[in-house]
């Protein structure tokens, strides 16, 4: 019979190293997802600067046109616009897109995504050219007189995060 003897002095300490080391691994690769936002997903908020540039009036509706400047392509109906005005502290209201009614829309027909470079519209409501008014779309009651400011805040609907905001002049179309 043949006699053999193992030797085994150095494996616990090889299997300690191994196991450090894949420690190590695990904890940067958490701290990398982490860090670069990949285990967040689609919760991310729209990031995009979008800019008043102009008003029309389109079938006697008001409507004020945005140009995407920068950032992250997105649905209409992933936005809500808040306006307030700076002369009526009392007037603000909010739009968005739902079954019943579509306050923002694309310039291009039956699109409903906004790329970058893009332009939309928000319809405020009635223009009256005699009175040179806006008959609010969702207070009907309320209307804003021409030469009025505006302020307006996009908001992500999915995040309740802010866009991008700034102010327009009601004017004469």
């Amino acid at each position: 019979m043949k006699n053999t003897t193992r030797c085994d002095e150095g494996v616990s300490e090889v299997i300690g190293v191994m196991l450090m080391i894949s420690v190590t691994l695990i904890i940067v690769a958490l701290v990398a997802v982490y860090a670069s936002n990949t285990g967040v997903g689609s919760d991310r908020s729209i990031q995009a600067d979008l800019v008043a540039s102009g008003v029309m009036e389109k079938g006697g509706i008001y409507q004020v046109i945005y140009d995407h400047r920068s950032g992250d392509s997105f649905s209409v109906d992933g936005l809500e616009v808040s306006f307030s005005s700076r002369e009526r502290q009392d007037l603000h209201i909010i739009l968005r897109n739902d079954d019943e009614k579509t306050s923002i829309n694309n310039l291009v027909p039956d699109t409903r995504f906004i790329q970058l470079g893009d332009r939309f519209v928000v319809s405020l409501g009635e223009y009256d050219p005699d009175s040179n008014r806006i008959l609010l779309s969702q207070s009907p009651f309320v209307s804003i007189p021409c030469g009025e400011h505006l302020t307006y805040r996009f908001i992500d609907r999915k995040t309740g995060m802010p866009i991008s905001s700034g102010e327009i002049t009601i004017k004469r179309v």
